[in-house]
């Protein structure tokens, strides 16, 4: 089965894609030239798109990454190769109303964290030192939490989303593969010649009691960490739009804006530029993966991720959206996203920036606050 429906659930708005006519995959670097190719023409033929990009889409698509190849996990013996690159091709994308919850308070049966404590301070001492030598600023350091479901993956999305508002989620069912993402990140958006950006950078939790809250929230604002790392990414994402915007377009339209969840305080700003006729690739060859998740520069935060990750990300800290016929767009950031691999087992990843500055319990206790979404505290490794 091939369904994909994305859902606003902060205004209600949603949309499901029908009339399924096929999918374009890349298995390969070599598969790239032919897949965006077979984009183009679903386009050219009226065609609907939900695009499923892999953070490791990245490495591919980074010209830099070619004469030196970026590191990484090694792939599991016998594993089938993994598509990094899906497009989904439908005849229609309809505005429907949004799914209701389900109430589900024990959905998930269980959660795992991927790494231990001590060694998630490791990795951070690792960042500090390589941010003291000065070959980066920031890492964006991830690890995967191992999930189990009670429930089928659609009762697990409603569950979530339902308690979890966010205004960029996702359910995409791609054979046995199934992307739950509650994410709360544009990564990009187009609208005619006007590309939007709008990354989050900056993490609060949100308390029972207003007065911690408001004070959470304050504290968030203020913090001269949290601002420099929110203002490291809009400069990294700057440039990255300078790549392929018409010179002298690229404006930071919103600077450190506040943004209320039901388990965090978060930090966005918004930019904004102009690029009459840039196709998919050109867009993503400029901007994939985005900054918020990588670190800066974003090329050597990238290689730092390769050495230090133990698993590959999948879908987490990649894209998921929709692709419409004219060419305008809609794709989050996946965090914040589940991938279920098959009924009822799957990864949820967590992940903070890191800068010489942070603080190895602080960002724990942050990847802790981001789970909050699954509604059950995550075991230890």
């Amino acid at each position: 089965m091939n369904r994909c429906r994305f859902e606003n659930r902060l205004t209600g708005q949603a949309w499901e894609m029908r009339g399924f006519r096929g999918a374009v995959r890349a298995h390969a670097a070599s598969e790239l030239a032919a897949a965006f190719a077979e984009i183009e023409a679903a386009q050219k033929q009226g065609f609907w798109l939900a695009l499923l990009l892999d953070y490791e889409l990245g490495a591919w698509l980074e010209p830099a990454f070619q004469a030196q190849p970026l590191a990484g996990p090694a792939p599991a013996d016998g594993a089938p190769r993994r598509p990094r690159l899906t497009a989904l091709a439908y005849e229609h994308m309809d505005a429907v109303p949004v799914w209701p919850a389900v109430d589900a308070p024990s959905a998930l049966s269980r959660a795992r964290a991927g790494m231990e404590k001590q060694a998630h301070a490791d990795r951070i001492a690792d960042i500090r030192a390589a941010i003291a030598r000065g070959d980066l600023y920031q890492v964006n350091f991830t690890f995967p939490i191992a999930v189990e479901s009670a429930v089928p993956p659609e009762a697990l999305y409603r569950a979530i989303a339902g308690s979890h508002p966010a205004a960029h989620c996702a359910y995409i069912e791609d054979g046995a593969r199934r992307v739950l993402s509650f994410s709360p990140e544009l990564f990009l958006e187009r609208r005619g010649d006007v590309l939007t950006v709008r990354p989050m950078k900056g993490t609060a939790p949100r308390h029972a009691d207003p007065a911690l809250d408001e004070g959470a929230a304050a504290a968030l604002t203020n913090s001269e960490k949290n601002r420099a790392e929110n203002l490291m990414i809009v400069d990294l994402l700057r440039n990255d739009l300078g790549r392929i915007a018409t010179p002298g377009s690229v404006k930071v339209d919103a600077l450190f804006s506040l943004e209320r969840y039901p388990s965090v305080w978060t930090m966005t700003s918004t930019i904004t530029a102009r690029a009459p006729g840039a196709s998919l690739e050109q867009l993503l060859r400029a901007l994939f993966p985005c900054g918020s998740i990588t670190g800066a520069p974003k090329i050597a935060a990238m290689r730092m991720i390769g050495r230090l990750e133990a698993a590959e990300r999948g879908i987490y800290c990649g894209s998921v959206g929709w692709l419409a016929p004219d060419g305008d767009c809609s794709l989050n950031v996946a965090i914040r996203s589940i991938e279920m691999h098959n009924e009822r087992t799957g990864v949820f990843g967590v992940g903070g920036g890191i800068v010489h500055d942070s603080d190895p319990e602080q960002e724990w206790q942050e990847c802790h606050w981001k789970a909050r979404i699954l509604n059950r505290p995550s075991e230890p490794a």
